[in-house]
């Protein structure tokens, strides 16, 4: 068991966090419950933090922190490659990825997406959890399940909560891979004098309008990892280039703000407008059921 660890976790790694910040080396920012317009400037340390995110607790009070150090290993393995990958892209060539390249931004992506779930608990109530223990469970396990919860329900909330956190690291299943492998990547570069911005989710889910009448409309999901880059899949394979309009920008900056609490960018301008995007977080208990049961069928 580590014993050594920072106790202030990032779920938007700082190593991505530092790719947006301005001159001065700070990141413009807002929160639901400041006033709107109310843009305050602090460094990555600061933000998309909380206390014992990954830490998982032992009975006795006693505190693991290894999770934290695996997210640390995997991010040590994934900085150099978003670094060289941007420096490709800003001299208007296109990376060309081979095998370890891509199965390390497979991971990455998959683990980025689990980071954001963790985060999330603060949406997944006790009841909200206990409901997906019943989906999942059988029959004696649910009846265990709820004779435990009876006993000693401080306890039994630090066994879920532990199994959560756990499951970050767990590896990508196979077939997940295998699925990734299959997808192409799309480059989303911003237009200069525009930028993106980072939210709670690290990536988003946008609907981008035609463009000279020629297509319709297009939905697109990406994840920022820089002001002017953002990526996301396709299901063309290779790596492909897509050249945004400064409205396909806005529009993509205004999804990640709908869906957050805490947003920050290199713009104090930026960050302000956005911060009157009404606020409309993702139903995780519904999509999680959805998806379930659609599999299911």
């Amino acid at each position: 068991m580590s014993n050594k660890a920072p106790h202030r976790h990032h779920y938007v790694p700082r190593m991505v966090q530092r790719n947006f910040t301005n001159e001065s080396g700070g990141l413009y920012f807002w929160r639901r419950g400041m006033s709107i317009g109310e843009v305050r400037i602090t460094k990555p340390s600061n933000l998309f933090v909380e206390d014992h995110l990954y830490t998982i607790v032992d009975k006795q009070g006693a505190r693991d922190h290894s999770i934290e150090h695996w997210f640390g290993r995997l991010e040590t393995l994934a900085a150099p490659f978003i670094q060289h990958f941007l420096n490709i892209v800003r001299h208007g060539m296109t990376p060309i990825l081979d095998r370890t390249h891509w199965d390390l931004w497979h991971i990455y992506v998959y683990h980025a997406q689990k980071r954001t779930v963790a985060w999330h608990k603060r949406f997944v109530t006790p009841e909200d959890l206990l409901a997906v223990m019943k989906e999942i469970a059988s029959e004696q396990q649910w009846r265990e399940h709820i004779r435990a919860w009876e006993t000693d329900p401080e306890d039994t909330l630090r066994e879920m909560n532990n199994a959560r956190i756990a499951s970050q690291a767990d590896p990508m299943p196979d077939e997940m891979l295998v699925e990734f492998r299959s997808r192409g990547l799309v480059i989303y570069v911003a237009p200069p004098q525009t930028s993106f911005i980072l939210g709670d989710d690290m990536s988003g889910d946008a609907l981008l309008s035609s463009r000279g009448g020629t297509t319709g409309a297009r939905r697109v999901q990406f994840m920022p990892i820089a002001p002017d880059v953002a990526v996301g899949y396709c299901d063309t394979r290779g790596v492909h280039t897509d050249h945004l309009t400064a409205m396909d920008v806005r529009c993509m900056n205004e999804a990640m703000a709908k869906q957050s609490y805490l947003i920050a960018g290199r713009s104090n301008a930026q960050i302000a407008s956005l911060s009157r995007i009404p606020y409309d977080p993702p139903d995780i208990m519904k999509g999680w059921f959805k998806s379930r049961h659609g599999a299911a069928q």
